[in-house]
């Protein structure tokens, strides 16, 4: 079992550091704020996942927690209606004390709007959302999360951040 823990913990390093280096946060360099990069290019599709194991020589693959973030497309809002909307998800497969997230609005490749961080407390999922009044263009979706494992758990925190699909979006 040690021999699992060991090599699943060396597979989420390497997508942690695949997603961490071909990140747009990585490569304009933000700092501990997280906030979305001003431009993002079109292209390559990120999104990922984190997941912590809990020690101990009884622990088995049932002791793993994985989370895994998802931007949704943007769309034209039913709910506030002349708006885009970009919604971002985490769902875990255990309840974790913390779920961190923000989202932001990318339209033809310049930041248009982001959310505040958002955390959400003792749950298995959590989401936000960024908004911006409609004008036609390409819109494309980004988010940043981090995931607070419980006591026992290694890591004891997990994050990442990617870009979903680009939507050409009328009014």
């Amino acid at each position: 079992m040690r021999t699992w823990r060991t090599a699943a913990g060396a597979a989420s390093m390497a997508v942690l550091a695949l997603i961490g280096a071909t990140s747009p946060v990585a490569a304009t360099g933000a700092g501990t704020d997280h906030s979305a990069p001003a431009t993002v290019s079109t292209g390559s599709l990120h999104e990922g996942g984190v997941e912590a194991g809990r020690s101990g020589s009884d622990a088995d693959a049932s002791a793993v927690i994985r989370c895994e973030g998802q931007v949704q497309r943007p769309h034209n809002s039913t709910h506030v209606p002349g708006t885009v909307n970009v919604v971002v998800t985490v769902s875990c497969t255990a309840p974790v004390p913390e779920i961190t997230t923000r989202a932001a609005l990318y339209k033809n490749g310049q930041l248009v709007n982001q959310s505040a961080l958002r955390t959400q407390r003792n749950t298995r999922s959590g989401q936000n959302n960024a908004a911006v009044r409609c004008s036609p263009g390409n819109y494309r979706g980004w988010m940043y999360f981090k995931v607070v494992f419980p006591p026992g758990y290694r890591p004891p925190t997990g994050s990442g951040n990617g870009l979903g699909e680009e939507v050409a979006l009328s009014c």
